[in-house]
């Protein structure tokens, strides 16, 4: 009788540990739809709750996982699944669900098919284990829209920006871009979508940070566009640029004043807008650049900058 008894009450523990373990298996949340950002900046709160402070902004274009939706407020929510490049970590939390499209979770791939597509180390256990990934949709004039991805792991020198093409219902690798990774960035802050040319190709605008020095650093705001075999540059200009490893003898101011942006000795800190001309967005750029001399912690001198930077059929016209 008492082996009876232990044995039904390994019998009782078993059977409740299969309980309690089919009981968590069904409170995950299923992967339900694909987000697609159409109006920006959307808020991600940590609650569905507008009152929160947001966690994140999403920008126009993005392709994010949604995995439940509730009623609250008077409001629709949509809880999403998002890489934040800023600080590469994964986000999750709640936005308006009215301001995205809600497209099939079997339209476009999850991680691991992606991985399969990039192929060579990316299919490596570790690279795979440590990978994380950021979507966005990018139309192409007349054809289907390209799935754009960022993928960075924690194993690899450098992320990588791959253009996945479609391709008779399924989706094929385009052109790629490599980005030097650091410990804490990935070589891509932030990415929008925007239609700047009027033609429905869209254009890329990016914040990649930059270092060449001790004291020499930046960010840099860059539009691009999705070619046949390569991403081209459509025109690139510092948001910030730091350079303080070095000094002149003496300061000499150079006109326009935008062709001081980088001098040694300088900070240079702006801002860009797209200002309107016909169906084209063209980037203005408006900040400062301040002169530094060794042993002083304020500027000696400033000069304020505000240029716009035409399209010249080809590409922006260049800041400096």
């Amino acid at each position: 009788m008492p082996q009876v008894r232990v044995l039904f009450t390994v019998v009782c523990v078993a059977m409740g540990l299969v309980h309690n373990l089919t009981a968590k298996e069904k409170t995950v949340p299923a992967f339900t739809n694909w987000g697609y950002v159409r109006n920006a900046p959307l808020n991600v709160h940590p609650k569905p709750s507008a009152g929160k402070r947001a966690s994140l902004q999403l920008d126009r274009g993005a392709l994010v996982e949604i995995w439940k939706t509730v009623d609250r407020g008077g409001v629709h929510w949509a809880q999403v699944r998002v890489l934040n490049l800023a600080k590469l970590d994964i986000v999750t939390g709640w936005v308006d669900a009215d301001q995205l499209d809600l497209l099939p979770a079997a339209q476009f791939p999850r991680d691991a098919e992606i991985l399969r597509l990039l192929g060579g180390t990316y299919l490596d256990d570790i690279t795979a284990e440590h990978a994380q990934m950021a979507r966005w949709l990018v139309q192409q004039g007349k054809a289907d829209r390209v799935l754009l991805c960022f993928v960075t792991s924690s194993g690899l020198p450098s992320a990588r920006l791959v253009a996945l093409l479609p391709s008779e219902g399924k989706f094929v690798p385009g052109p790629t871009l490599d980005f030097p990774s650091a410990d804490l960035e990935a070589g891509v802050t932030s990415l929008e979508v925007r239609d700047l040319l009027g033609d429905g190709r869209e254009c890329l605008i990016t914040h990649e940070p930059f270092h060449h020095g001790p004291a020499t650093r930046g960010v840099n705001e860059v539009i691009r566009q999705i070619g046949r075999e390569k991403f081209l540059t459509l025109w690139s200009a510092p948001l910030e640029y730091r350079f303080l490893d070095a000094y002149p003898a003496k300061i000499q101011t150079l006109q326009p004043p935008e062709r001081n942006i980088g001098k040694p000795g300088t900070v240079a800190k702006g801002d860009v807008i797209f200002r309107a001309r016909g169906k084209i967005f063209e980037p203005e750029w408006k900040g400062k650049v301040e002169f530094y001399v060794v042993g002083r912690d304020a500027p000696v001198n400033t000069l304020t900058i505000n240029k716009v930077c035409p399209w010249d059929g080809a590409e922006f016209t260049p800041l400096h």
